[in-house]
């Protein structure tokens, strides 16, 4: 993780500018990606970020977390990871009891191939994502502030694979879906400096927020303002994704709250402090496409784009 003391930025439009010029000198071509994943990081949200072996998945993640500027922890998740590898344990020391904290108790949790651990210890991450505390032998601790997973997977896996339940996926702010990017950005790619079959750059990222920024950019997100016909164009939304009669499971109540946020970071990225219905449609398919199920013959996407035009 970078040292470098995080610098000024004008306004959150200059930072989504900074931060994609950042993450540039590691992973070219996904500045979507890049504003999608401070979007979350404004909202206090996780992304599980999906693509092919060797699109960058790992390496933006942790691109992103240099950019951010906090603590950061990466866990491999393989079959035999254990659920007190993420929680943590209690052990005896000298005769006393001692809390050992697991990978969770971090800024950035980045939660590589997360598909390819057990339920059991996916399960372990439910109680850090959605409370931000983690509760081992009775007792609870609480995690650092801020706290965000991000996780990978890949969905060309065949063997060994554990498809997350629909309950961790609610907890996901974002499903990013990673492309390979286009031949002129890997030609760019290619001549980005290496060490090995390693970039070098990551080294050279600057961290923008910090904690303290990272605190004062989201109390500006609380500032921002909804007015009364976005608000109710997002519960349209996402009752019209369980109304549909091809969608066996709708958007949830917790959908609509993280829709919403998404929304005011999106509008405050864009440098503007009231939340309009265009921002509600931009970052909508990140946060509802997978928490959807839908009938044989009905596509996610499909669904979605019925709600929105409700």
């Amino acid at each position: 993780m970078s040292h470098v003391v995080p610098r000024p930025y004008e306004n959150l439009v200059d930072l989504r500018d900074r931060a994609r010029e950042e993450v540039g000198k590691v992973v070219i071509g996904q500045d979507s990606a890049v504003d999608l994943l401070l979007v979350a990081a404004l909202a206090q949200g996780h992304v599980l970020i999906e693509g092919p072996p060797g699109s960058a998945k790992t390496l933006l993640g942790r691109a992103m977390a240099h950019v951010l500027g906090a603590k950061f922890k990466r866990i491999q998740f393989t079959p035999d990871t254990t659920p007190d590898t993420i929680t943590g344990m209690n052990t005896t020391r000298m005769g006393e009891a001692v809390f050992l904290p697991g990978a969770v108790f971090t800024n950035i949790l980045l939660a590589d191939e997360i598909n390819r651990t057990p339920p059991r210890t996916q399960a372990s991450l439910l109680e850090a994502m959605q409370e931000r505390t983690v509760t081992v032998d009775g007792k609870t601790h609480r995690l650092p502030d801020p706290f965000l997973v991000i996780a990978t997977q890949n969905p060309y896996e065949q063997e060994g694979i554990y498809p997350l339940p629909e309950s961790q996926l609610d907890r996901f702010l974002f499903k990013i879906n990673l492309e390979y990017t286009d031949a002129e950005h890997e030609i760019e790619m290619l001549r980005l400096p290496h060490t090995g079959v390693t970039p070098d750059m990551l080294g050279e990222i600057r961290s923008l927020l910090g904690i303290v920024g990272l605190d004062r950019a989201r109390n500006e997100l609380d500032e921002t303002e909804v007015p009364r016909d976005v608000a109710e164009y997002i519960v349209k939304v996402v009752r019209a994704t369980r109304d549909n009669p091809e969608v066996e499971l709708g958007a949830s109540s917790r959908a609509a709250i993280h829709l919403l946020s998404a929304s005011k970071a999106e509008a405050r990225l864009a440098g503007r402090n009231n939340v309009t219905v265009a921002d509600v449609r931009s970052v909508a398919p990140y946060v509802l496409r997978h928490r959807l199920i839908c009938r044989t013959g009905t596509t996610p996407d499909e669904a979605l784009t019925s709600a929105l035009n409700s």
